[in-house]
């Protein structure tokens, strides 16, 4: 819904513009109160300070002039304001199953960090978190497969865990990838140019999908067996 107010900037300017119906904090779906606003229109910009009626806290929305448009309100004109964003914006986790979380906390972690790396547009860092968590999750699977193994995972390389201690065909292949991917993430050269970090999160989110199956048919298997 258009809300119309007139600006404290000393002009008394009259303004349009949508209020954003989201909390960037907490995600409520709000009407948010507005506590002032700031008017720049040699690079014509606004900022619009809220504050969230959910969760009390205080966000600005930046919004842009739209010089080809007035409203008319009343019998007044009201510049018209494009919304482009709101800030702070807090990412949402990236929920894992309870095995996962169980079997790999770090992985978690790491993953959801890289997660929130690329809604902050630090992309060149992303790829990096990923193929990180992709490490965490790989060993500590073995690890599981391999209890009597530990200390040899922990120090063995990635690929060479992956080769030599995981026996399903498509968590091997899947790991494979996956850390082909994540190494072009963090060197200087790139081996496979026509893949992307949004393949490196494909093939990470399938070889969670698998691991997931197994333990989850492991924990079956330990019932029935009860």
């Amino acid at each position: 819904m258009i809300k119309y107010f007139c600006a404290h900037d000393g002009n008394s300017t009259r303004i349009a513009c949508e209020y954003p119906n989201e909390c960037p904090i907490c995600t409520s779906k709000i009407s948010p109160n507005l506590l002032m606003e700031s008017l720049n229109k040699d690079i014509q910009l606004a900022s619009l300070f809220f504050v969230c009626p959910s969760c009390g806290k205080g966000f600005v929305s930046h919004y842009m002039y739209d010089s080809t448009n007035e409203l008319k309100y009343g019998s007044y004109m009201h510049k018209h304001l494009v919304y482009l964003n709101s800030f702070p914006s807090i990412p949402n986790q990236i929920e894992f199953d309870n095995c996962i979380n169980n079997l790999s906390p770090n992985f978690c972690e790491i993953y959801n960090q890289a997660h929130a790396s690329e809604i902050y547009n630090l992309n060149q860092l992303s790829g990096i978190g990923y193929r990180k968590a992709l490490e965490f999750l790989i060993k500590d699977y073995c690890v599981y497969k391999h209890p009597d193994k530990v200390d040899k995972i922990k120090s063995t390389l990635l690929g060479q865990v992956i080769s030599n201690y995981i026996d399903s065909t498509n968590i091997k292949n899947l790991a494979k990838i996956s850390s082909w991917i994540g190494n072009d993430e963090t060197h200087y050269v790139r081996k496979f140019e026509e893949k992307d970090i949004n393949d490196l999160k494909r093939f990470i989110k399938a070889t969670v999908a698998f691991i997931t199956y197994e333990l989850t048919s492991d924990e079956a298997c330990a019932l029935v067996n009860e």
